[in-house]
C-alpha cells in the first residue's frame, strides 16, 4: 500500500512589478550654475564700476576744493561721497559729498576744515552745489596757538571741559608751585569770541563764580577777557554762524558763500563788524 504525501509546498509570492523612474532632465544643475556664475561676474563688474566711479569723483572734488581754497597739492584733502556713485553719476547728482581739509591755514595755527555740499550738480564736466556748510575744527594744542599770545603759550595753556574753555598755569609759591585754571562758558556773536568765567580750580579744589565772590569779593563776570575776531581766521566767503565745543574740541560752526569762494577777495581772510 502506498501512503501519499499530504504535505503542501509554500511558493514565494510573485515579484511586483516595479514603475521605471521619470527620466530626469540632462542639464538642468548645469544651467543652474551657469545662472551663479553670471550674478557674481555682473556683481563683480558692478564693484569695479563703482571703485572706479568713486576713486575719480573723489579725485575730482578734491582738486576743484584745492583750486577754490587756493591751498597746495601737497595738503591732504579726504573726501567722502554717500551713496552709490555710479548710480548718482548716471543721474549727474550727488545728494551729499563731504571734504575734510586736514591742517588747514587758520591764523597762527592750523585746523580741520570740513566742507558739506548739498545736491551737487555735474555741468559740463564741472560739479556745482546748491549749498555748502561747514565748520572748523580745532584740538586744544590748536587753539591755544591761535589765542594766547606766543610769549604766553610756555607758561599757559588752553584746554576744554564740557562745554567750557579752561585756561590754565602754573603758580610759583615758595619752594613749589599750584596749578590753577580758569573755565570760561564761550558766546559768539557777530563774528566774535567771547566768554564769561564760570569757575575757578587750584589744585584739586574747584569754586564757582559764587564762591570766589563770597571768598575773595572778586566778581568773575567783571574780568572777562577781549572778544575775540574769529572771521579774521579764516576766509571772508565762510559765514561763521555759530561756535560750539564737542568731543574736547572747539568748532567754528559757517556757511559758504559759494560766489565769494569763486573770488580772490573770498580767500582773504574776513573782518568783523
Amino acid at each position: 500500500m502506498t501512503q501519499l504525501d499530504d504535505r503542501t509546498d509554500v511558493l514565494p509570492p510573485a515579484p511586483h512589478a516595479e514603475h521605471p523612474e521619470p527620466a530626469r532632465p540632462r542639464g538642468g544643475w548645469r544651467l543652474v550654475v551657469i545662472a551663479g556664475l553670471v550674478v557674481v561676474l555682473l556683481a563683480t563688474l558692478g564693484a569695479i564700476a563703482e571703485t572706479v566711479s568713486r576713486a575719480e569723483a573723489e579725485r575730482t572734488v578734491a582738486e576743484q576744493v584745492r583750486n577754490k581754497l587756493g591751498i597746495a597739492d601737497s595738503d591732504r584733502v579726504q573726501v567722502d561721497i554717500a551713496g552709490s556713485v555710479l548710480l548718482q553719476e548716471l543721474v549727474g547728482r550727488f545728494e551729499s559729498v563731504g571734504v575734510t581739509v586736514y591742517s588747514f591755514p587758520a591764523g597762527r595755527a592750523n585746523a580741520d576744515l570740513t566742507l558739506i555740499a548739498a545736491a551737487s550738480r555735474q555741468i559740463d564736466g564741472t560739479w556745482t552745489e546748491d549749498r555748502v556748510s561747514g565748520a572748523l575744527t580745532l584740538s586744544a594744542a590748536q587753539a591755544t596757538a591761535l589765542f594766547l599770545p606766543t610769549e604766553l603759550q610756555g607758561r599757559m595753556r588752553l584746554g576744554f571741559s564740557g562745554g567750557d574753555v579752561v585756561i590754565g598755569t602754573s603758580v610759583p609759591v615758595g619752594t613749589g608751585a599750584h596749578t590753577v585754571s580758569v573755565a570760561a562758558t564761550p558766546r559768539f556773536e557777530n563774528g566774535r569770541l567771547t566768554s564769561s568765567p564760570a569757575s575757578v580750580t587750584i589744585d584739586d579744589k574747584t569754586l564757582s563764580s559764587e564762591e570766589v565772590a563770597a571768598l575773595t569779593g572778586v566778581d568773575l563776570s567783571t574780568m572777562q577777557p577781549a572778544p575775540v575776531c574769529l572771521a579774521e581766521v579764516i576766509p571772508r566767503a565762510l559765514h561763521l554762524n555759530d561756535v560750539r565745543i564737542a568731543d574736547d574740541r572747539l568748532q567754528m560752526i559757517f556757511d559758504v558763500d559759494l560766489p565769494s569762494a569763486e573770488t580772490a577777495e573770498g580767500r582773504e581772510p574776513g573782518s568783523c563788524p
